[in-house]
């Protein structure tokens, strides 16, 4: 954690924007014949593509506006190299503009071709868990395998600053040299993650500069942590005083009265007579505790129109709304976001008599959570935290598809600090149990004698699966949450015929969430001469292995634990018998984290196969794993994949 010196501001917005578009009006930098000469990349052997240079330059010495310069040069050495940066997206929200894009290509023989401004676009693209946001888009002019690609834009944000900004110095491409410049309004202090001793040092015009060179590219595992948590970058925050967290209690301690003075705690969890009167009405009949809390998650759940996921309501619509004064304000109008929902039910409970406190901690979708190596910018709302018979017990209704009784998966398992009016407890939320999100999925089935499958299938999902599905499809019409569940199922079978579809629940809070559809598959059997073969497994069908590589570079992470039940009748073709009915072997670790079961029987009069199988992941809420287990558990899944993938013979009958 290291501090900028006090840079010199600039008072006037006009002379920066004139500055910055004198500078970005400037002539290309010269292309070596080193660079144009290029013929394989020099920080990893094997990459498509490589970015030459990276420069970012960051001013933020203006009052209500911060300027951010890209320029990025890029060498092509594969045909994939070629297709990836074919096409351009730069990402923009409500109060960033994108200005100045200007591009061209270099060919090896030295022909350039420059980007023309008719050709930039705005468009809609979807980032990390399918958030849709805008971007300005351009497809690359005669961009060819050996040809440098380069291209610079502004970033413009009106009304912001640096305060928490995070510098990315590791991305998806291999980078020789990558470079932050940066003008800070005030003294800053930032925090390194990923990286070496790196640092600022002061450059011209009143920048500080930060470089690093031979940076390997991120390259996607499957199921690994957020890339915050693997990645090379740097947080930088505005500070009177170099503040370091030598403990945990000297964060927890300053993150509380940061906390407090941003937030209405007092008016929270110092409830007036009206919210008294409305929890004992809304809690009427309740006779334990655990029944009160129900009675008034339930209340705020259906009761209060939550604006957040109010999918008739545009973001801008939304952003026009006035926030409620208090909990009682949001009692009163029965409408509110989700952070004043979860504040009303915070008041409610505290109104029925029991301690509260509103719990605030990392967020895992994000980074995993270290208080000794944080910032304020961390930590955001958890949930509700209600002591239940002398033990911590947390709610979030505001989060409209997380069930009574859990949490949104990235804030379980975490450090939080639960802040009353007066002081604060630190401690962590709880992980759910595998059995608390179930993949239950039935199927009646049959097989024709050519090996096609025909019959009905259903599938429902509970806890973080059911969240995660309802948060794909509430928004969505009718006709493209058919489309979602027949892009899911061609994933595994893509000759499979989906008619007569039912989608339940798909926005109910509490409830299932349900796929039922009828289905046929051709050659879904494999026919050899006069047997066929068939994998009884439906529902793994056409599944790839977890892991497929030998070795890995970063940690195996699963969001949280899971189960699937499968059960499934299949009618074999008149005619054929099974040759056996055997079940290959239960699977478990010697931890008994997973555990994988599959039973069968076989009726022959009927001719009707029963299957059974159970799986189950993250028991004792074990589902991070350091790379150096990666064999063993690759071999662990590779087993799995094995018995799901289980082949029977179907013989003609004798």
């Amino acid at each position: 954690m290291t501090p900028f010196p006090l840079a010199k501001p600039l008072s006037v917005l006009s002379l920066l924007c004139a500055f910055s578009v004198a500078a970005f009006a400037q002539d290309w930098r010269d292309i070596t014949p080193a660079e144009l000469g290029l013929k394989a990349p020099k920080v990893e052997s094997d990459a498509d593509a490589e970015v030459l240079f990276w420069e970012v330059r960051v001013d933020d010495s203006a009052a209500d506006t911060m300027v951010m310069k890209h320029y990025k040069r890029v060498k092509i050495f594969t045909e994939r190299g070629r297709e990836k940066f074919s096409k351009v997206d730069i990402p923009f929200t409500k109060n960033l503009r994108i200005k100045n894009i200007t591009a061209r290509v270099i060919k090896p023989d030295g022909t350039i071709t420059d980007l023309a401004k008719a050709d930039v676009f705005d468009r809609e693209i979807a980032k990390a868990d399918k958030i849709k946001v805008k971007a300005k888009s351009f497809a690359v002019p005669n961009i060819e395998i050996g040809s440098i690609f380069e291209y610079r834009y502004q970033e413009v944000l009106q009304g912001g600053w640096a305060e928490d900004m995070r510098m990315m110095f590791q991305h998806d491409v291999p980078i020789q040299t990558i470079s932050y410049y940066f003008k800070p309004a005030m003294t800053v202090t930032y925090l390194r993650f990923n990286m070496d001793e790196t640092k600022f040092v002061k450059d011209k015009g009143g920048f500080f500069r930060a470089t690093l060179e031979n940076v390997p590219s991120i390259k996607a595992e499957p199921h690994m942590p957020p890339e915050d948590e693997v990645r090379s970058w740097l947080l930088v925050y505005y500070s009177p005083e170099v503040r370091k967290n030598s403990t945990s209690a000297d964060f927890w301690s300053r993150t509380g009265g940061y906390i407090v003075k941003q937030w209405g705690i007092k008016d929270t969890l110092k409830p007036g007579k009206d919210l008294k009167g409305a929890a004992t009405e809304i809690a009427a009949g309740a006779t334990t505790p655990d029944d009160q809390m129900a009675k008034i998650f339930e209340f705020c759940k259906t009761k209060v129109k939550n604006i957040t996921y109010d999918p008739s309501l545009t973001e801008d619509q939304k952003d026009e709304i006035k926030f409620n004064k208090s909990p009682s304000d949001t009692y009163k109008k029965l409408q509110g976001r989700q952070a004043e929902i979860n504040e009303l039910f915070a008041s409610l409970a505290d109104s029925l008599g029991h301690e509260t406190r509103l719990a605030f901690g990392g967020d895992r979708s994000e980074k995993f959570f270290d208080p000794t190596q944080a910032h304020e910018s961390f930590v955001g709302f958890s949930a509700v935290a209600v002591k239940i018979n002398g033990r911590w017990k947390y709610y979030a209704p505001g989060n409209k598809f997380v069930p009574f009784g859990m949490l949104s998966w990235s804030a379980e398992n975490t450090g939080v600090l639960l802040l009353g009016y007066k002081d604060y407890i630190t401690t962590e939320t709880p992980y759910s149990r595998p059995m608390d999100s179930v993949a239950k999925r039935t199927g009646k089935l049959t097989v024709a004698e050519d090996g096609t499958l025909t019959g009905t299938v259903r599938t429902e999902y509970s806890g973080h699966l059911a969240t995660s599905f309802k948060l794909d499809n509430y928004k969505e019409s009718p006709n493209k949450r058919e489309e979602n569940l027949k892009e899911l199922v061609k994933e595994r079978m893509s000759t499979a015929e989906i008619t007569d579809i039912s989608i339940q629940n798909f926005d109910d809070p509490e409830k299932p969430f349900v796929y039922e559809y009828k289905i046929k598959v051709p050659n879904y059997a494999q026919k050899t001469g006069r047997r066929l073969f068939l994998q009884p497994g439906f529902f793994e069908y056409g599944s790839p292995p977890v892991f497929s590589t030998a070795d890995r570079k970063h940690p195996i992470f699963f969001h949280y634990p899971w189960t699937e039940h499968d059960e499934i009748e299949i009618t074999i073709p008149k005619g054929f018998e099974l040759e056996n009915a055997d079940s290959p072997a239960p699977l478990a670790d010697s931890s008994r984290v997973s555990s994988h079961e599959i039973k069968m029987s076989y009726n022959k009069p009927n001719g009707v196969l029963r299957f059974n199988r159970m799986f189950v992941f993250g028991n004792n809420g074990l589902t991070l794993f350091q790379p150096q287990t990666y064999t063993a558990v690759k071999g662990l899944f590779d087993a799995f994949h094995k018995n799901d993938s289980h082949m029977l013979t179907l013989r003609p009958a004798q």
